[in-house]
């Protein structure tokens, strides 16, 4: 391929095209047109594009070719008053000299068709890039369209320019070249022996906002070049992986699993593209006999799939900033839900894969769980412990009432706790309560308050069951209103999710 672009390069000699000095960053197959001067550049590898082949049909559709392959797209301006079809001619002339083949060439007077440059666009990473070209589409005086590819059939160049009049005396022009390049695998490791078959919870939770290049997961390294944008641990937490797209009422099916939670996020290099660290992950996960349960690109990940997906958690901010919630159908999306037994546990993951545009970096999620059982003896309650707190503060935190993330039902794991606050019940039976439930800031309000409400109400029931007089217990929430600590901080939203018990 070498030689080719250097036999080509030397063939553009003499055309009206001006070769490049080595400081300009034109591409070396095809210069800037006279004195042109870049307005913006883009390079991406490994990037699905397409190449027009036709001029917009009835149906509103265009016949193009899918290329993937190292995208390098200018934009120019061009001053002096040239026309747009003076440009054209000599980008038309320089594929000629190449020995190339022109594919489609429309413009003014034979229309591509209302916005086709746009139509055309749209789906590929370079619309982003090129949204400040002031405008692709064809309702000027002066537009002009070229696709065309040189070089042997076995791996064509394919060069496509737009030329437009932007005011009388300038002219805008977006040229992409696309070359086609094999996708570079190995750039994911999958490591199956990192887990144990024992699940021996952790000490703490961690959560980082520094890269740290030893906080990879064990099981599965990071897409090469990547650093740590978010990183997020947790011994025991209900994760959502999903395993479709929304229907149509916006329901995400999904895995409800319970375990040890490690959620990383990660930013690659601009130049790569979405399409080759999925399949990156993918070539990864399939050599280690992971079972690929669900993977969906774009369109058929259907809009918002993540904010869908964890609608009506208190986890909605879960991800951070680590990827885009709020992605599209119409945007650079791509993921994917697989598992895989390890002994006697299975271990799941979701990775997701977004880019914004060819100026943003590759954003990347690792969502790894590791269902296992949790561990219910970190917290005791004692009378002792209620009747200071009660008598100093006239009122008292709840520990060791265990709820599922978003739920209200108490856990099994909440009896231990619930018989202690019974014996300090019967030992005060002049005393009246409120039973009175409090949330972090995640999420919605509205469903905050629901939801402190209905903790508080399960735990006067439970309490209720067990002998104490209903009329001495009153139970409310307030969700997020009266916070013991920043909701600013992982911690602080821990201490701010409780249920206290309240002198009436």
């Amino acid at each position: 391929m070498k030689s080719f672009i250097v036999g080509l390069t030397t063939l553009s000699i003499g055309l009206l095209l001006c070769s490049a000095n080595a400081e300009e960053s034109d591409h070396p197959l095809v210069s800037r047109y006279g004195d042109a001067e870049i307005y913006q550049q883009r390079e991406a590898h490994y990037t699905e594009s397409y190449v027009a082949l036709s001029q917009l049909k009835e149906d509103e559709t265009i016949d193009k070719l899918a290329v993937i392959g190292k995208q390098t797209m200018h934009v120019y301006t061009l001053g002096g008053s040239r026309s747009p079809l003076e440009v054209a001619e000599n980008y038309k002339q320089a594929v000629d000299k190449l020995g190339g083949e022109v594919l489609l060439y429309c413009h003014t007077e034979d229309p591509c068709g209302f916005e086709f440059s746009r139509r055309l666009l749209k789906p590929v990473w370079i619309s982003s890039a090129a949204s400040s070209f002031s405008g692709f589409s064809q309702s000027s005086d002066g537009y002009q369209f070229i696709s065309a590819k040189v070089g042997p059939d076995s791996s064509p160049t394919y060069l496509q320019w737009i030329i437009k009049e932007e005011y009388s005396d300038t002219l805008e022009i977006v040229q992409i070249i696309t070359e086609p390049e094999s996708l570079l695998l190995g750039q994911v490791t999958v490591d199956i022996n990192a887990i144990k078959e024992s699940s021996e919870p952790s000490p703490i939770s961690i959560s980082k906002k520094e890269d740290d290049a030893g906080q990879d997961h064990p099981l599965i390294s990071r897409y090469q070049g990547s650093a740590i944008t978010r990183y997020l641990e947790s011994e025991f937490a209900e994760v959502r992986l999903a395993t479709g797209i929304a229907d149509k009422n916006d329901k995400v099916p999904y895995l409800d699993l319970k375990g040890k939670s490690t959620l990383i996020g990660y930013s690659a290099p601009k130049d790569q593209s979405t399409l080759q660290v999925f399949a990156n992950y993918i070539n990864a996960l399939k050599k280690s006999d992971f079972k690929i349960l669900f993977q969906c690109e774009h369109k058929a990940c259907g809009d918002e799939q993540i904010t869908h997906l964890w609608s009506g958690s208190s986890q909605t901010e879960r991800f951070g900033s680590a990827i885009a919630t709020s992605i599209y159908e119409r945007e650079d999306y791509r993921m994917l839900t697989a598992k895989k037994g390890i002994g006697q546990k299975e271990v799941y993951l979701s990775i997701y894969i977004y880019k914004g545009s060819a100026i943003d970096e590759v954003e990347i999620v690792h969502d790894i769980v590791e269902p296992n059982q949790m561990s219910t003896d970190r917290v005791s309650i004692n009378t002792k412990y209620l009747t200071d707190s009660l008598a100093r503060e006239g009122k008292v935190v709840l520990h060791g009432l265990n709820f599922d993330t978003g739920k209200a039902e108490l856990l099994p794991s909440s009896q231990q706790a619930l018989d202690v606050i019974v014996a300090y019940l019967e030992s005060a039976p002049e005393q009246q309560f409120y039973v009175v439930g409090h949330t972090d800031t995640t999420g919605d309000h509205g469903l905050n308050i629901k939801l402190s409400e209905d903790r508080a109400e399960s735990i006067r029931g439970a309490l209720v069951e067990q002998g104490v007089t209903a009329d001495r217990l009153m139970a409310a929430g307030v969700g997020a209103m009266a916070p013991v600590s920043t909701n600013g901080s992982d911690d602080g939203r821990a201490k701010n999710r409780r249920v206290e018990l309240v002198l009436h």
